[in-house]
């Protein structure tokens, strides 16, 4: 009798209901039992409710006509039989409870009876910059007797957010790589994006005070004109002191030598370059060549002046040609002139530039044209700020937010505040968000995933796989078998980082998705016609947009069109084989 009692209680408990006569009977125990009023049946059910009428379907009831026209269809419950009983079940004295929600995503921080902030160490390696030749620079030309010879020289200038880099190059000579700091190798390359300020008098040097994230305003907002102000001054700096080093240390090469030059620029765009973006751009190079005679005398109401008398995007009075090229398209061509082109070969590439600020991935084809051109047909192009700078601002957010919630000392968040917006660091950052810290765990409980875990899944990766690869297939540039395995190339900056080099181990083969994978094996080399003493191939990228500025001859950009579907006509067979009797 038990064992009866206890499997109806299990499969009524299935409907809702409990066993008949226990409930009542527990009832009695807690009170008196109450006359119930009686009733009266009916001939005809009452109507039930939408929830209790699906209910019951999916309980297996046979739904029958109500006699009842304003009535719902009646509903015989089904029969039940007996079933073991399960331990796990709710009880058979209470209701079926709700679902329990999911658990909220948490983390918690466990602090050491000291913590402290490690981030102080991001300031604590600057290069010191080499002797001023700024005033060697103030000229254009440097012969000192008669002109034997005329040349076009290419300035390659990659104005990059954390770091400019500029390479000169001769067509008739070499390339060279300008060095501006007292480092060893790659170091000696990367002047800061930084301008200091004291007054009116502008410096690369020193100064009261110090202006970052020039190009990141730049782009966010091209027509803020102080920052175009500090990006003429900046710019002509380094334009002074890239000449003047030409001519310190190549004087007997150009001494009897008029030099026609051509100064190429860089942008964050893929294809279309007649822009807004792009015009300013060109207007400030220009402004910043003509002020690099005087370096000394600049002041923000004599540039000010001469930006609002500049008219057109052009110059044609001045004594240079400036083009603004896609970074992206120079870093091509970099990656091209230094390994063997082969003509015969797809030249299908994916390349992902991870810069201070920006990732840029992009998916595209390259040909040499006509003339010693290059064109370029881009498949897909896409940039976004997930530069290592973004990345770590995105880590001292997550750190404020947190300890602001665990009533952690206000000194913890204010020292990192204080390097939240620096994107010119000289220094690696961290690889995790966990070195931020000395003394300070972070615990995360119920499925919450770490910021760094975010900002790659989330932005990083996805721009990659889906806004980049992904999308160049669902256009239809590219079918699947042309973009498994894809030749790609990791490069910039970031590139150094472990947490960008993992995007290697991200475009392996996926389960499900075999064709989205690429092939991250090919390296860049430095080109044989590149001086750039103390240079690694490992660190040639770091340089590589710059010296594409300085080569590249930009045939067409153009954007690649879907591919064509072919149409299949349909075929009747038995039409094929009938012969129309106007025919015969």
């Amino acid at each position: 009798m038990d064992s009866l009692r206890d499997a109806l209680k299990a499969a009524l408990q299935s409907t809702g209901e409990t066993l008949p006569g226990l409930r009542q009977r527990l009832d009695e125990r807690v009170e008196p039992r109450r006359e119930r009023p009686v009733v009266p049946k009916t001939t005809t059910m009452p109507t039930l409710s939408d929830a209790e009428f699906n209910q019951l379907r999916k309980l297996g009831g046979r739904v029958v006509p109500a006699q009842d026209n304003g009535l719902r269809e009646r509903i015989h419950k089904p029969r039940f039989e007996p079933q073991p009983v399960n331990s796990s079940a709710i009880s058979a004295f209470s209701s079926p409870s709700k679902p329990m929600p999911a658990p909220i995503p948490t983390c918690t921080l466990e602090f050491s009876p000291h913590p402290r902030c490690r981030l102080n160490a991001l300031e604590g390696k600057r290069y010191d910059l080499l002797a001023n030749v700024e005033k060697a620079g103030g000229a254009e030309q440097c012969q000192t007797t008669t002109i034997n010879d005329e040349r076009e020289v290419a300035f390659g200038l990659d104005f990059g957010t954390s770091s400019v880099k500029v390479v000169i190059g001769d067509m008739a000579v070499k390339a060279f790589a300008v060095p501006f700091c007292q480092a060893d190798g790659l170091g000696a390359y990367l002047l800061p994006t930084r301008l200091y300020q004291t007054n009116d008098a502008f410096s690369l040097v020193s100064g009261e005070v110090i202006h970052r994230d020039l190009k990141l305003y730049f782009v966010a907002q091209p027509d803020n004109r102080l920052n175009q102000i500090r990006i003429v001054a900046f710019l002509a700096l380094v334009i002074a002191r890239a000449r003047g080093w030409l001519f310190t240390k190549h004087l007997a090469t150009y001494k009897n030598t008029k030099i026609v030059w051509k100064l190429s620029v860089g942008l964050p765009a893929a294809s279309s370059l007649e822009t807004e973006l792009a015009s300013q751009l060109r207007r400030l190079v220009y402004v910043a060549w003509r002020f690099a005679a005087t370096p000394q005398a600049l002041t923000e109401e004599i540039i000010g002046t001469a930006l609002d008398a500049f008219v057109g995007s052009n110059d044609p009075t001045s004594s240079v040609e400036v083009a603004v090229v896609p970074e992206i398209a120079a870093q091509i061509y970099g990656f091209v002139v230094s390994n063997s082109f082969d003509k015969r070969a797809v030249n299908n590439y994916l390349m992902v530039d991870v810069g201070a600020g920006t990732v840029d991935s992009s998916l595209f084809h390259v040909k040499p044209a006509k003339g010693g051109k290059w064109d370029f047909e881009f498949f897909t192009a896409v940039v976004e700020p997930h530069g290592v700078t973004n990345l770590h601002r995105h880590r001292v957010n997550w750190w404020v937010q947190s300890l602001e919630r665990c009533n952690a000392p206000k000194e913890l968040a204010e020292k990192m505040l204080l390097s939240k917006f620096d994107a010119d660091h000289q220094v690696p950052l961290p690889e995790s968000f966990t070195e931020y810290f000395d003394g300070v765990q972070a615990n995360f409980k119920n499925g919450a995933i770490s910021p760094d875990r975010d900002f790659f899944d989330n932005r990083v990766a996805y721009q990659v796989r889906s806004k980049t690869i992904g999308q160049t297939r669902r256009n239809n540039s590219l079918d699947a078998n042309a973009l498994s395995g894809i030749p790609m190339f990791l490069c910039g900056g970031g590139a150094r980082m472990q947490y960008y080099l993992a995007l290697k181990g991200e475009l392996l083969r996926k389960p499900g998705c075999s064709w989205l994978w690429a092939d991250a094996s090919r390296t860049m080399r430095v080109p044989g016609d590149l001086v750039a003493d103390g240079l690694d191939d490992a660190d040639y990228d770091r340089i590589s947009v710059a010296y594409g500025l300085s080569r590249l001859e930009v045939g067409k950009v153009i954007k690649a069109l879907p591919l064509p579907k072919v149409a299949i006509e349909p075929v009747d067979s038995w039409r094929d084989n009938y012969v129309d009797k106007d025919q015969c």
